[in-house]
């Protein structure tokens, strides 16, 4: 915008930039922003009133205030006119209008609610991926982003990662780093994830109201809401205030922007639920009822899990996660008519009771990144990468090696129970010299613990591995090499995605009971006790449905790491690791789906929706059920030995920029 345009008047809903001399303002309403010196605070009056930038809220009274908001920003707010305007501190860049401002004002479509505007420029950012958790960043956000380089007309990527780690992560395993946006993500559950469009006080802090919260959270997030305001198609990983970016998004570009919602299992919590409840007045099938028995500590009702919070002192108002199921439903609430729900189930076609609902969801597996080797190469790589630091494994994964593979992670998901886990399997190992142990990931006091006990008791047999990143797909898709060999992890979907991807049949640790060791209940424990029981009870029903033909044999799904009957844990793993078991669960996960398709199929329809907005979910679900359809290879071995996934049926329609029907 030029000079001469900046004053130009603007629609009544827009802010007036005016230049005057060196000086600049901006009004909007009553609101009236002068920066008069370049690099000095600016003079702020509301209905004429001057206002001081203050450090600390205002009391609840205040009828206007000017607030200091993250690193570069101020929030005016002007309550009776219920207006609130976040606007840069320095107004150097405002006449050449390279400065965006946003504001919250009473939506106008909803009674009680306001709605979140963006004023300026805002690039094209493609698909915006917000990735809140660790498998999202390692899992989800290099496949997507590798599936959506390799389409025809590929689009901008771009993820918001909160940690730093998780981010080097993520560009690690990403196929070509170079075109992998990352833009930080900043937030405090028991504050950011409290604000909602309700034009009330907020829970969190109650002497301000949500609008005033909402543009808080965006001077948090500067960069993220820029990246939000030029999306074509938002992905949103848990984050409760997606919701803020999405109406960026389809404010700044005046059309609908498509919002797709990745869940995972709290649908299935009731009939975990009823399943639990019928064990105590009947006999269960022997390998559910071997899962019951670990579990149980995991599975509560809600009003167990509400009873537990209050007796620990967890407000769930405040801190929202804390109670992942309702969390999880409040965000599918949230998500538009016209949104996708991408719910992640292990058994992927046992899925008409989540499609028969109201809600609009379409099922996929869990998305873990593949090796791009077969077997065999993997073998080779893998052990090249050990042998740089313990020779004796250069062979591990081929035959020359007789030994046994228990490959064990934990990965860098929260576990109070983490040290019992990690103690369990050194135990086993010391029962099983015939086997090599593998310990990857943990949490870095673990690892310490771990070498301190390694070095107190040595075990030929025990190699820490820390952290295995661009390589860990590697490993995975080696062990298809052993005849003999287990992969052993949390009950985490991150760590199941990945080894399903690479065609390992994943050996679940017990799932951590509600309650701590000492009683009480973390608020994260609390978030994923329940979600991490659903898992096995998915793979026990994937088992079931594809090796129908041995119904007194179930497949192991659940070592007890946590139970006090070592043997019974000893058993489990070594049966768990015979050829014959091997190949039967191989076989299951080889006739589940083509992991390939899955990063494909997401970015296609993101692709499509980018261009041509929202696809009606019926569409959706067809493509889906083609996309997905299985490609058994007897074999095995030829997974993951193509650079990329094969084209499918999507790419063959003419999709680049004709609307779809809801007829598909």
């Amino acid at each position: 915008m030029t000079a001469s345009s900046v004053c130009a008047h603007p629609p009544p809903d827009e802010p007036f930039r005016a230049l005057r001399g060196s000086a600049v303002t901006l009004s909007l309403g009553r609101v009236e922003v002068t920066y008069a010196v370049p690099g000095r605070l600016p003079r702020i009056a509301v209905a004429g009133r001057p206002l001081p930038v203050e450090d600390a809220p205002p009391a609840q009274d205040e009828a206007a205030f000017a607030l200091a908001a993250g690193p570069d920003s101020i929030l005016v707010s002007d309550r009776d006119e219920r207006l609130a305007v976040l606007v840069p501190r320095d107004g150097s860049s405002l006449p050449e209008a390279q400065a965006s401002l946003y504001t919250t004002r009473p939506d106008p479509r909803r009674a009680g609610r306001f709605r979140v505007t963006v004023h300026g420029p805002s690039a094209g950012t493609g698909a915006l991926y917000v990735a809140q958790a660790f498998g999202h960043t390692t899992g989800w956000v290099p496949a997507v982003h590798g599936a959506l380089a390799r389409l025809p007309e590929p689009i901008p990527f771009t993820a918001a990662i909160r940690r730093q780690e998780d981010a080097a992560h993520a560009r690690s395993k990403a196929e070509s780093s170079a075109g992998l946006h990352v833009v930080p993500l900043r937030y405090s559950d028991s504050e950011s994830a409290t604000i909602t469009p309700s034009d009330v006080a907020n829970i969190a802090r109650p002497e301000l109201l949500n609008r005033e919260a909402a543009l808080l959270w965006i001077a948090d997030n500067l960069e993220l809401a820029q990246a939000g305001a030029g999306a074509a198609a938002i992905v949103n990983d848990c984050r409760p205030e997606t919701w803020i970016l999405h109406q960026l998004a389809e404010h700044a570009q005046q059309k609908e922007v498509p919002l797709h919602t990745v869940r995972y299992a709290f649908e299935e919590f009731p009939c975990l639920r009823q399943l639990a409840g019928r064990a105590r007045s009947s006999e269960p099938a022997t390998g559910v009822a071997e899962l019951l028995a670990a579990s149980a500590p995991a599975i509560h009702t809600r009003r167990e899990l509400q009873d537990a919070l209050r007796a620990s002192g967890t407000d769930v108002r405040r801190n929202p996660s804390a109670d992942f199921e309702a969390a999880s439903r409040e965000i599918t609430v949230r998500l538009p008519r016209n949104g996708t729900i991408w719910y992640q189930a292990v058994d992927w076609r046992d899925r008409l009771s989540l499609e028969s609902g109201k809600r609009p969801y379409v099922v996929v597996p869990p998305l873990g990144q593949a090796s791009e080797l077969c077997p065999e190469q993997a073998a080779e790589r893998a052990g090249a990468v050990l042998a740089q630091r313990w020779a004796a494994l250069r062979y591990l994964f081929t035959p020359r090696d007789p030994r046994g593979v228990a490959l064990v992670s934990q990965g860098n998901g929260f576990s109070t129970r983490s040290r019992q886990h990690w103690s369990t399997m050194l135990a086993l190992a010391a029962r099983m010299e015939e086997t090599q142990f593998l310990f990857a990931g943990g949490s870095a006091e673990d690892r310490a613990w771990l070498a301190r006990e390694l070095e107190r008791r040595p075990r030929a047999n025990v190699t820490l591995l820390g952290w295995i990143n661009e390589h860990w797909s590697t490993l995975l898709r080696a062990l298809r090499a052993k005849p003999r060999a287990a992969f052993v992890c949390r009950p985490g979907l991150s760590s199941i995605g990945a080894a399903l991807a690479n065609g390992v049949p994943p050996l679940l640790m017990s799932p951590d009971p509600l309650a701590g060791p000492d009683g009480t209940v973390d608020a994260i424990t609390a978030e994923v006790a329940m979600e991490r029981a659903v898992y096995a009870f998915q793979l026990e029903r994937l088992y079931a449905t594809q090796c129908a033909q041995y119904p007194d044999s179930p497949l192991p799904v659940l070592v007890d790491t946590l139970g006090d009957d070592k043997q019974k844990a000893l058993t489990t793993l070594r049966r768990a690791m015979e050829p014959d078991v091997q190949s039967r669960q191989r076989a299951a996960i080889d006739g589940y789906c083509d992991w390939s398709r899955v990063a494909h199929l997401i970015a296609s329809v993101l692709a499509r929706e980018a261009v041509s907005g929202a696809l009606p979910t019926p569409v959706k679900r067809r493509v889906r059920d083609r996309e997905l359809l299985p490609r058994r290879d007897p074999s095995g071995a030829g997974r993951g030995c193509h650079g990329g996934p094969r084209p499918g049926r999507l790419d063959q329609e003419r999709r680049a920029r004709t609307p779809v029907s809801g007829h598909g």
